[in-house]
């Protein structure tokens, strides 16, 4: 007779409780199979930053110790193993763990799920297709990939993670997903695609939260604003239009603001360079890097064209705990504005210098080294990329609607002491509406964030 096992959620000591999540973590990953747990650790990608995800067992364990210490939630990782399981359908888990069925954790869930949406539509969608589909899907998607990447890939999950090291697909870029599945004749995936975009912008929610979910951050506390301390904002016009507006938006927030025009790429790499070393940096509570430059979809041209130009992960990388220890557990918002030029620079002609992420020798105290040992390095950044096509500036007069909707939201947004993150939910929501109204000049908008706390302009 099989023995009916049930871990139920324990609310007593840590110790114990620890031990009773140990043992649920053992019973689910002995239970799965092999592409169920390459499935249950795609679903938890953005939970799972900064922990090794090479040992199932030993991340789930890991989330629900950061879980534990971030945010005060000890049932965290309870409550992710039950929508694991919840949304890859292994309900008799549910039974035997948590005693509970299909029902009660839908009921559940309509409370507050923990997995982004965006990462449970693509299991859906991987679920569902059968493998002369996928290989359908893998010959359109030829020249999109590399050959010796799609050689490797046995589910669509494999195909999408390899997407998504390129930017050419995420939780708010599905276009490219959404006509391969037309052009297979998936029409009732493309629905739920479709489906879940127009949600999306209804909801108007804030995606990725890279190193949570969004509401397990309500309940944590806010980022600490010392009266004696000022936000500082870096403004780089590389293009001349907004940087003047952006300027006096912070003006009016209270930043300290530093406005560099039309820099080209060497110039722009030293200001932020000189920038990390600045001490400046220490008397800061908030830090704002506003760019407005030409470039590509994952490079910054400044004024030149002839060079692969500034990579945004290095910029972003730049402002990081090890590299800039003075930003530690403080916000960093990056607030970009590409103009997609059509001219491709030539990356034989890049130098290899353009923001040295690596460099040694940093000064930092001794609270700033412990602070930047123990919060992850990705952690208290919102980044917000925003790409056009650069025949846009060719218009008389032009303005960013992105840029004008952050000067707006923010201004309005401040004297009714709104959450950053809601904020940004009303900029998405205008940028939609013009892109609604002009498709021919569409403005794709990235949002992503790794806030611990609540901030306030």
């Amino acid at each position: 007779m099989t023995q009916n096992i049930t871990y139920s959620i324990y609310t007593g000591p840590c110790s114990e409780m620890a031990d009773g999540f140990s043992n649920m973590v053992n019973y689910v990953t002995a239970s799965l199979e092999k592409e169920e747990c390459k499935t249950l650790l795609y679903l938890c990608t953005d939970l799972f930053n900064n922990i090794c995800m090479e040992d199932l067992r030993g991340a789930l364990l890991a989330f629900a110790k950061q879980a534990q210490a971030q945010a005060g939630q000890a049932q965290a990782g309870d409550a992710l193993l039950m929508e694991l399981m919840f949304r890859m359908k292994r309900y008799d888990i549910l039974k035997k763990v948590f005693g509970t069925n299909r029902q009660q954790v839908e009921g559940i869930l309509k409370k507050g799920a923990v997995l982004s949406d965006y990462r449970v539509l693509m299991a859906d969608v991987s679920e569902n297709l059968g493998n002369e589909e996928l290989q359908s899907l893998i010959f359109l998607l030829s020249s999109t990939l590399p050959k010796e990447r799609l050689a490797k890939a046995t589910s669509f999950l494999d195909v999408v993670v390899e997407l998504e090291k390129l930017d050419e697909v995420s939780c708010d870029k599905l276009d490219l997903l959404e006509q391969c599945l037309r052009n297979i004749n998936r029409m009732d995936l493309v629905k739920r695609i479709q489906y879940y975009k127009n949600r999306e912008f209804q909801n108007l929610k804030v995606s990725v939260p890279e190193t949570g979910t969004q509401h397990l951050q309500a309940l944590m506390e806010q980022y600490e604003m010392t009266p004696e301390q000022r936000g500082l904002c870096v403004i780089i016009d590389c293009v001349g239009f907004d940087g003047e507006m952006m300027n006096q938006t912070f003006k009016c927030l209270g930043f300290k603001v530093i406005l560099h025009s039309l820099l080209g790429l060497k110039e722009t790499q030293k200001v932020l360079e000189d920038l990390t070393r600045n001490r400046i940096l220490q008397g800061v509570n908030r830090f704002v890097c506003c760019i407005i430059s030409r470039g590509t979809d994952t490079h910054l041209l400044a004024t030149d064209s002839s060079r692969l130009g500034i990579s945004l992960e290095d910029l972003r990388q730049l402002f990081n705990p090890t590299q800039c220890p003075s930003l530690c557990g403080k916000p960093k918002l990056f607030f970009i504005q590409i103009y997609r030029t059509t001219e491709v620079p030539n990356p034989t002609s890049m130098y290899d210098e353009y923001l040295e992420t690596d460099v040694p020798g940093r000064h930092c105290s001794r609270r700033q080294c412990a602070n930047a040992r123990t919060i992850p390095a990705s952690a208290d950044v919102l980044w917000s990329v925003c790409r056009a096509e650069a025949k846009l500036l060719e218009g008389s007069g032009h303005q960013s609607v992105y840029m004008c909707a952050l000067n707006s939201t923010f201004l309005l947004g401040c004297q009714r002491k709104m959450l950053l993150l809601d904020l940004m939910e009303e900029v998405k929501r205008n940028v939609f509406s013009y892109n609604q109204q002009n498709p021919e000049n569409e403005y794709h908008l990235q949002l992503s964030h790794t806030l611990r706390k609540k901030l306030y302009l």
